[in-house]
């Protein structure tokens, strides 16, 4: 069985600096394990948003949005998140259910949250 990690990214990224955080840590094992996957929840969706400017580490996550679009990294994203949010249209995004997160959860090997 190959060993899964999953990335559950809830934190809001405009009061912490957790959900950036995470999003780099995720970065950093897509390039070295074979499976990642990365769950974004709430209101940690808006990373992926075309206007992410208003956060405190927006400089480190301008430089890391570049590398997960060109990875083609596909993002999970909450359904109801997903109706809120104008994401950026060059991001790979699947909206999933909450049984679906449930799912990716219990079948990784790993799994982190932020």
């Amino acid at each position: 069985m190959t060993s899964s990690i999953l990335f559950l990214i809830r934190s809001d990224p405009a009061t912490s600096h957790r959900s950036i955080e995470g999003l780099r840590i995720a970065l950093s094992f897509l390039a070295s394990w074979q499976s990642t996957d990365v769950i974004l929840l709430n209101q940690a969706s808006s990373l992926l948003s075309k206007d992410f400017n208003e956060y405190s580490d927006s400089d480190i996550l301008e430089k890391l949005l570049p590398v997960f679009k060109d990875m083609k990294t596909p993002f999970y994203i909450d359904k109801n998140a997903f109706l809120n949010i104008d994401f950026d249209p060059s991001f790979t995004i699947h909206p999933i259910s909450h049984e679906q997160i449930s799912y990716m959860i219990t079948h990784s090997s790993y799994a982190m949250s932020f």
